[in-house]
């Protein structure tokens, strides 16, 4: 009996462990919810899947503009600036969510800033496992991609600007036009 009950507890350890999205990390429901419009992405997109980008390390940099904006978009590359700014989530293997923390900046110290881009740091991770993955990629970059966000009144965030491949089925992800 106990060894049945040690299988469902690793069991329901793995599936819950598999399931990890934006809502994870992210106070805000807003945030958390875009970011997983961007995550949904890149299973879609035909750019990703027809240059088998889907089979390396991608994360999701989320990157506060100012205390009620902020841009999301994919990457495949080892960054170069802001290293020590980084927080890192892991989704699962190949997935991170990555958010460039900028609190020590002036628009950081804000309570908007605060509320808008509060995290639940029990979820961080150590950035060094997405490092070495990213060192072994030997995919070229993944094209430039922006998706853009203005916070509204706290509770509402709304898609500013979309300067990104496969521009369409992203939309299609944003306003539910497949349900």
């Amino acid at each position: 009996m106990k060894i049945i009950t040690l299988l469902l507890i690793l069991i329901c350890a793995e599936i819950n462990a598999q399931s990890k999205d934006a809502k994870d990390f992210f106070e805000n429901h807003a945030v958390y919810r875009k970011v997983n419009n961007v995550l949904s992405f890149i299973d879609k997109s035909n750019t990703v899947l027809l240059n088998d980008y889907d089979k390396s390390v991608i994360y999701t940099l989320v990157t506060p503009i100012h205390e009620k904006a902020y841009v999301v978009s994919l990457e495949n590359q080892m960054p170069t600036k802001y290293i020590k700014q980084l927080k890192c989530f892991k989704i699962k293997d190949n997935r991170f969510v990555v958010f460039l923390d900028r609190s020590d900046e002036n628009f950081g110290e804000t309570e908007m800033y605060k509320k808008n881009f509060e995290l639940k740091t029990d979820e961080l991770v150590s950035c060094d496992e997405l490092f070495k993955k990213l060192k072994k990629n030997k995919l070229p970059k993944i094209p430039e991609n922006v998706f853009a966000y203005a916070v509204f009144e706290g509770n509402f965030v709304y898609l500013e600007d979309l300067a990104t491949f496969d521009a369409l089925q992203y939309l299609e992800i944003e306003y539910d036009l497949n349900k």
